[in-house]
Parts: C-alpha cells; sequence; structure tokens
C-alpha cells in the first residue's frame, strides 16, 4: 500500500461523507477511506478551503499547499487536527448558545479502539448507550471534554485511528467514564 499527502476529488467526498456518518452515529467505529501516512489530517484536507482557519500541530505545510487554508492558533480554528500526543483541548472555540455553528471541529489522532480508556455514551444518535474503549485519550479526558462543552455550545470531535478508524463525539453526545 502507498501512502499519500493530498486527496483525490472522490477521496475528499468519501471523507466528507464519512465524517458526517460519524457525527450522525457518535461512538460507532467506522473508516476513513485512506492510504493517508495521516489518518487524522483527512477530514481537515477534505473540508478546508481558502476561508477556514486551521490548526494543526504537525504537517501545516501539506494542510496549506493543498487546500490554500489559513494556519492559525487554537482560539481562531474552525478546524483542527491534532496528530501528536493530546495535552488538552482547552482553547478551541466553542461557539455560544446563540452561534453554536461558531465552534471548532477537531480531528485527534488516537492510538486505537476496542482497548485503552472506557467510554459510555448516550444521547441523540446513540441507540440507548453505547460502550467505546478508547487508547491514546489522556487520564482525564471526560473531564476535559464535560468542562468545554455547554450544548448547544461547545467543539465537535473526531477520534481517529492510525489505520483511519474513526469516531465522532459531536457535542451533543454525553461521554461518561465506563465500567
Amino acid at each position: 500500500m502507498t501512502t499519500t499527502t493530498s486527496l483525490s476529488p472522490k477521496q475528499a467526498q468519501l471523507v466528507f461523507r464519512a465524517v458526517l456518518d460519524a457525527l450522525a452515529r457518535p461512538g460507532e467505529v467506522l473508516r476513513l477511506p485512506t492510504d493517508h501516512l495521516a489518518p487524522a489530517l483527512l477530514p481537515v484536507l477534505a473540508l478546508a478551503d481558502l476561508d477556514t482557519p486551521v490548526h494543526v500541530d504537525d504537517c501545516a505545510d501539506v494542510v496549506r499547499t493543498q487546500t490554500s487554508a489559513p494556519i492559525v492558533d487554537r482560539p481562531a480554528a474552525r478546524l483542527a487536527a491534532l496528530l501528536k500526543p493530546l495535552d488538552g483541548l482547552a482553547g478551541f472555540r466553542v461557539g455560544s448558545a446563540a452561534a453554536p455553528e461558531d465552534a471548532a471541529l477537531i480531528s485527534l489522532a488516537v492510538q486505537g479502539f476496542g482497548h485503552g480508556q472506557p467510554l459510555r455514551l448516550a444521547g441523540p444518535g446513540v441507540p440507548g448507550r453505547r460502550e467505546l474503549r478508547v487508547a491514546g485519550l489522556p487520564a482525564d479526558f471526560v473531564a476535559q471534554r464535560r468542562d468545554l462543552i455547554a450544548f448547544p455550545a461547545g467543539f465537535d470531535l473526531l477520534l481517529v485511528g492510525p489505520g483511519g478508524e474513526l469516531v465522532g463525539l459531536p457535542r451533543s453526545t454525553r461521554v461518561e467514564e465506563g465500567a
């Protein structure tokens, strides 16, 4: 398998569809159509354009070249890709009750699913409750997220595994520590 640093229009459409599906079905493990070097970068490459402020913690030149998007610090970003181990989610746009659409969409690289920190999800798009295990989240992930989200304000989060596995955690999803 080869790895690429850019997306064809067809790949971008498939990534866009996968992002929509992931946010519509929180906690369900889906797959990004990728042979990409950094799968967590794909949502940004597929969604950004020259008017979309983007924050990336790595690969800024790739994003700038592929999308012409301005590269900005966390508080100004509408899209973000966090490819390195996460130190925290603070500092991103969360919108407001009057303008929730001003919040960021964050794509976060994780180590994988099926092992790691147990989470319980509930809310719109989740049939009953859903259990999920995620490796590579900070130990205080649930508390951090809870402190930063006051629905309808708050960011939407995409968790992306190294093989392109994708899980959406929209701001409307309640996340608790699992057993």
